[in-house]
């Protein structure tokens, strides 16, 4: 059985059961999308990211799930003025993981802001904030209230890739974001796109990195069919 890792989150402010008693936490649908694909997922808490060598020597391939925005200290620019929050610490741990799984050949599935994540560490840039910096905005991509597990917008396909296991044109897909990818980082090809041409997918099949922007684990709570991307990439 193949083991996956899967960073954490972690609340950042306390709350009303957990008070300053901060948790790391990875929500339950991304566990469900890799053990319903036959692999083991280990939760990597965030850490050092000099540990990311022992976490990546531990499993034998990585996801990332979604969360925060992404600094824009990864790719050069100060905060702009719709930035949401930031995680240092959360950002620096997976930067460091995804660099060591590819040093070590792992295969990579980054998740919303897992995509993000990839990107940048691959010398990418991102939208901060889609609405106010994305010329030609025609989607909402961001879906809420509507509920998490209903697909909102379609996608198109952009080349022959690991998508075609399981999408076509015709495929939705649900939305929580406002960052997106700008500029691609090193090697990464494009696959699939949202009609008014942000990127929702993108991979390299040669360092086995697989990326989408939408919510997969999500769409499992009402679409069984949304397993089949996890399938695929366990079985990289």
């Amino acid at each position: 059985m193949k083991k996956i890792g899967i960073p954490s989150n972690n609340l950042l402010h306390p709350n009303s059961h957990f008070g300053t008693n901060y948790v790391d936490y990875i929500q339950k649908n991304y566990i469900d999308g890799i053990t319903n694909a036959h692999a083991l997922p280990i939760v990597l808490p965030i850490g050092d990211p000099k540990l990311a060598k022992n976490y990546i020597d531990s499993v034998d391939a990585l996801v990332l799930a979604g969360g925060q925005d992404v600094s824009p200290f990864y790719f050069g620019e100060d905060p702009q003025i719709n930035l949401h929050e930031t995680d240092s610490d959360r950002d620096a741990f997976e930067v460091a993981l995804v660099l060591e799984a590819i040093k070590q050949e792992k295969p990579i599935l980054g998740i919303c802001r897992g995509l993000q994540i990839v990107n940048v560490a691959l010398g990418g840039t991102l939208y901060q904030d889609l609405n106010s910096q994305y010329q030609g905005l025609k989607v909402r991509h961001n879906q809420y209230p509507t509920k998490w597990y209903t697909p909102t917008h379609r996608l198109i396909l952009k080349r022959v890739s690991w998508l075609q296991n399981f999408l076509d044109d015709q495929s939705l897909v649900n939305s929580f974001h406002h960052q997106a990818v700008k500029k691609l980082g090193d090697g990464l090809q494009l696959d699939a796109v949202s009609t008014d041409n942000v990127v929702e997918a993108f991979s390299d099949e040669s360092r086995r990195i697989y990326a989408v922007q939408w919510h997969p684990e999500m769409l499992l709570m009402k679409h069984p069919e949304a397993q089949k991307l996890f399938d695929t990439f366990v079985l990289k």
